[in-house]
């Protein structure tokens, strides 16, 4: 059985966005009601519902959200919790932002990891949906 926090106590607010926020992915304000990814160790303000459209994007800005995370450990409990600069966050010692970690899965950060692997099974997958559609369509 899984067990899910996301969507609890979620409250969310609507941002001007800049170019490169995807879905999940941590922001930081990076100006008067602007949210962009920010530096490497800039205090996370929320999470994006959704990539930027039109220039804005939907933020979660309370409750338990689900989000990438870079470095050698998380540990549940709370952490005090940074921009990595990429869309994640990671601990750090100064500065950060005291949040609950209630759940720690190490597969989102290992696909992250490795780029190149994630293009070759991308291209995989297409290849392979082509393959499929041209034996099925007449």
């Amino acid at each position: 059985m899984d067990i899910c926090f996301e969507g609890i106590g979620q409250t969310a607010a609507t941002f001007r966005a800049e170019s490169g926020i995807g879905p999940g992915m941590a922001v930081t304000l990076t100006g008067s009601g602007t949210v962009g990814l920010g530096e490497d160790g800039d205090p996370p303000c929320g999470v994006a519902l959704g990539g930027a459209r039109g220039g804005a994007a939907a933020v979660q800005i309370g409750g338990a959200a689900k989000v990438g995370w870079s470095g050698d450990t998380l540990p549940a409990g709370w952490q005090s919790l940074a921009c990595d600069g990429q869309g994640g966050v990671k601990t750090v010692s100064a500065g950060g932002v005291k949040w609950l970690v209630l759940a720690v899965d190490g597969v989102f950060t290992a696909m992250r990891a490795n780029p190149a692997e994630m293009t070759v099974w991308m291209a995989v997958t297409v290849l392979a949906g082509f393959l499929v559609c041209s034996l099925g369509l007449q």
